[in-house]
């Protein structure tokens, strides 16, 4: 065939020769015949040869001398060792050939497949997408990949991935299609069985977290109800017998109840449905709240317990007070618990700081067993404890260190460890907080005033504890000096004496080496006379109630608990060397800061809950204030039509109408200047503040209503004028709650998770209104279940939330913090339309207000019985 058409390109060639020859010798017309006959038996030979040479193209390269028959033979070769099925179409999609994979498929032998159509072979006649993809290829000539699709082949049925690309000659002209396709059975079934497992293990999790949440509630209230009866016993008269054993009923209680919140902590992180709040809160509360809770197991070990907080830091902040509690709990009960001697030092740096935030490190150091490198690098692992006899000699879940690492990660901070095997650890996190726009430094700046150049004389024997009652007495500028030990304290005492400028306050531990803190006070008692005489403060791990008698006889003035945090320290000092209540100092100083030009003012408060209103009430009228009630936004709009008001107090969520749409209507018809409206509201969510000044308030006052901010919010913002003539309707309130701040001053009991002092102090410490208004408030909320199951039943979900919101602000008025934390979540749940947790947390309310009112109760009797 070679040869042939080697021949008939010559003949072209000669042929052509001759026809120029021709018409150049020939005369006309026969020249013009020649050439034109030429002409067209060479377009007549190239069409041939074009046609020949297109319809070769596919088959060519498997026949035609470019490979050798080695080469074919090691080509063909190639392609038949592929697991990879191969198969290649000509322009028609008739197939060409394939290699042995491929033939096998179709059940027929490799040599059969070249020429057949698709239609020709039964297995590629049940399949007809294959065709489908490569007509596809063929049509928009682009490769097609990766396509998964299901073939009938001759095996059975299989799950193949297909790909087919374009195959062109020298001129980009399309001429076939290369296929190939490879099985992907076994990959797609162990992939379908993974996801068959992925949706057993969902629904596994989701049992599971559904189990938690139930039989949390099952498990949680009886241990609740030992906790709060043991708490209850050990407010009674009990022999110390008794009180040894209700202590070990409490601490157990409450190490179960701590295990099984790590764990339901632990799950709703895992799950995702665990969040952080951004509220404001004081740092320093937090700290008091720690010692006030790890001050006796400290003592009961031994241990010195310290909380370093400079007096530069801002404790006005903002971020998740609860949560921050959470992880510093855990990390001070793990430093107590694995350490035998020494101390337990809780400090705050301040890293950084700006006008918008600050960066803390706070830190937890002990002097216990400490941890080598591997135990450290396992410690913020789920389940996962220094080693496995740890948990056998402390006892944990292994938990509790995980979950504070994911709670902290949820604030956006860090958490770490440095420790030495035998060196103690220490804990620490890093965290950025923004800080509140107003920072109180009136307790600070009370202190600086009064404190300023008093001689103090500090008596301790650790080295951490001096250093920082060092650094926070020279905060408030105090000529301070610290010893080690009593007789070190008498040497330097005795000198100042000499030198005729004596110590005025001698601050001494209790424990100390050689001559302890009692028996220093009964020496300077005894060898200096009145007019030199220090006052004293014994310093003690834990208040003893059988050291009072004694420090009594040896001249002590006050005795401080351990640890001290400035606000304690504070107190203290104004109490022992100026005989001054520093709070009701400051609160006197309030009052005074209330201009003349607003003395009597008319005040309108609006608000819907009857509890918040007396509070208002009484907080307003003992500062001469005239006080008018309105109930909802409406009535508000119109009494300030009816009557001049020097201000407007509103409420955001109330029935009719809400306090922004009132607020809004207001400035239609009343401008700043002429009716100031500020928003008083337990709300504290970023955007409330924005939505009350956008509404046309000037301001926003939290809830529970602090004195102090309210009396200065309305200092500032108040119309002045001459309103002496009109505070008739107020005379006998005034004076009842003048009568009633007069009263001696009243045994407040601690209980946690209830602030009874600043609930009192709200009502002038007028306990008979507040027992009413607690009974006013257990009435009204109890039953909460069934009354929040009509509200949804009747998808009245605003009714709902509104009455959350309500108790929230109620509750945190009359100090019932847990009370408001809870009404507050629920109110977040509703906002959010998660009924199901509505419904799942309820009862926790319920529970909380009868604690509440259990401990109002308790209130009720001690005052009964106080002489």
């Amino acid at each position: 065939m070679s040869s042939f058409w080697t021949f008939l390109q010559l003949i072209f060639v000669v042929l052509q020769v001759s026809s120029l020859v021709l018409y150049a010798l020939l005369p006309s017309p026969w020249s013009d015949t020649v050439l034109v006959a030429m002409i067209t038996f060479s377009l007549i030979i190239g069409i041939v040869i074009w046609w020949w040479s297109r319809r070769n193209a596919l088959t060519a390269p498997f026949r035609q001398p470019f490979l050798s028959s080695d080469s074919m033979q090691l080509f063909e070769q190639v392609f038949n060792d592929l697991p990879t099925r191969v198969y290649w179409r000509d322009s028609e999609l008739n197939l060409l050939g394939g290699n042995e994979a491929f033939a096998k498929d179709l059940g027929i032998a490799p040599e059969e497949v070249t020429g057949k159509s698709d239609n020709d072979i039964p297995v590629l006649a049940n399949n007809l997408i294959l065709r489908e993809k490569d007509q596809k290829t063929f049509t928009e000539q682009k490769p097609s990949t990766n396509d998964e699709i299901e073939l009938s082949l001759a095996q059975g049925n299989r799950w193949v991935e297909h790909s087919s690309v374009p195959l062109h000659d020298d001129d980009g002209n399309i001429i076939g299609i290369l296929g190939s396709y490879y099985d992907i059975s076994g990959i797609k079934s162990v992939a379908e069985e993974m996801e068959k497992a992925k949706e057993t293990a969902e629904n596994a999790n989701r049992s599971k977290g559904e189990f938690l949440a139930n039989m949390s509630h099952e498990i949680r209230t009886p241990i609740n109800a030992i906790v709060g009866m043991a708490n209850l016993c050990l407010k009674t008269e009990l022999n110390q017998k008794q009180k040894r054993y209700i202590k070990v009923i409490d601490s157990s209680s409450q190490a179960l109840l701590g295990v099984i919140n790590d764990i339901l902590d632990f799950s709703k992180i895992d799950a995702g449905k665990l969040t952080v709040e951004k509220i404001p809160f004081d740092l320093q509360d937090v700290l008091t709240s720690l010692a006030d809770m790890f001050a006796y197991r400290a003592y009961d070990k031994d241990l010195e317990f310290i909380i370093n907080l400079p007096a530069n830091i801002p404790t006005k902040l903002i971020g998740d007070p609860l949560r921050l509690n959470q992880v510093l709990v855990n990390l001070i009960s793990n430093a107590i618990k694995f350490t035998e001697d020494g101390e337990i030092n809780v400090a705050v740096n301040l890293l950084d700081s700006s006008d918008e935030d600050v960066l803390l490190r706070i830190s937890v150091t002990d002097t216990g067993i400490g941890m080598d490198e591997e135990q450290r690098a396992n410690l913020f692992k789920e389940f996962t404890q220094a080693d496995t006899s740890t948990t056998r000699k402390y006892g944990g879940t292994g938990l509790g260190l995980a979950i504070s690492r994911r709670l902290i990660l949820l604030m956006g901070g860090d958490i770490g460890v440095t420790s030495a095997v035998g060196q103690g650890s220490t804990f620490y996190i890093e965290i950025k907080l923004p800080v509140q726009r107003d920072q109180d430094n009136s307790h600070h700046e009370y202190l600086l005033k009064h404190l300023t150049g008093k001689r103090i004389l500090a008596v301790d024997d650790n080295l951490s504890t001096r250093e920082m009652l060092y650094e926070m007495l020279r905060s408030y500028q105090v000529d301070v000096k610290v010893c080690r030990t009593a007789e070190q304290a008498l040497k330097v005492f005795d000198e100042s004496v000499k030198e005729g400028n004596p110590y005025k306050l001698i601050l001494v531990d209790w424990r100390l080496p050689g001559m302890d803190g009692l028996a220093l006070c009964e020496k300077i008692t005894q060898t200096y006379e009145a007019d030199v005489r220090p006052k004293l403060t014994l310093a003690t791990g834990y208040y003893a109630e059988e050291l009072s008698e004694k420090a009594k006889r040896a001249g002590v003035n006050d005795i401080l608990s351990k640890p001290f945090t400035a606000s304690t320290l504070g107190r203290s000092l104004t109490s022992t060397l100026l005989h001054r209540d520093i709070d009701e100092e400051m609160r006197s100083e309030t009052v005074e800061g209330v201009p003349d030009s607003i003395s009597g003012a008319p005040i309108l408060v609006v608000e819907d809950n009857e509890i918040n209103q007396q509070v208002a009430r009484e907080i307003l009228s003992s500062h001469k204030f005239q006080v008018d009630i309105a109930e909802n936004g409406q009535l508000a709009v119109d009494a300030v039509r009816e009557k001049k008001y020097a201000i407007v107090l509103m409420d955001i969520q109330m029935p009719v109408m809400d306090g922004l749409k009132a607020a809004q209507q207001i400035r239609t018809e009343f401008t700043y200047q002429q009716l100031p409206i500020l928003a008083m509201t337990a709300n504290a969510m970023s955007g409330d503040e924005e939505r009350s000044l956008a509404a046309g308030m000037q301001g926003h006052i939290p809830k529970p209503i602090d004195e102090r901010v309210l009396l200065k919010a309305i200092s500032k913002w108040a119309v002045p004028g001459d309103y002496s003539g009109d505070d008739t309707n107020n005379n006998e309130s005034a004076g009842a709650q003048l009568e009633s701040s007069e009263k001696a001053p009243i045994k407040i009991p601690q209980v946690k998770g209830i602030d009874f002092e600043s609930a009192l102090g709200r009502l002038q410490y007028n306990v008979e209104l507040y027992l009413k208004l607690v009974e006013q408030l257990y009435e009204s909320y109890q039953g909460s279940a069934t009354k929040v199951s009509d509200f949804i039943t009747r998808g009245q979900h605003d009714s709902a939330k509104r009455y959350f919101h309500s108790l929230k602000g109620a509750a945190a008025n009359l100090g019932f913090t847990q009370l408001k934390n809870k009404a507050a979540d629920l109110e977040s749940f509703m906002a959010e339309g998660e009924i199901d947790k509505v419904a799942d947390q309820i009862t926790e309310l319920e529970k909380r207000l009868r604690f509440a009112h259990q401990a109002a109760q308790d209130l009720e009797t001690i005052q009964q019985h106080q002489p």
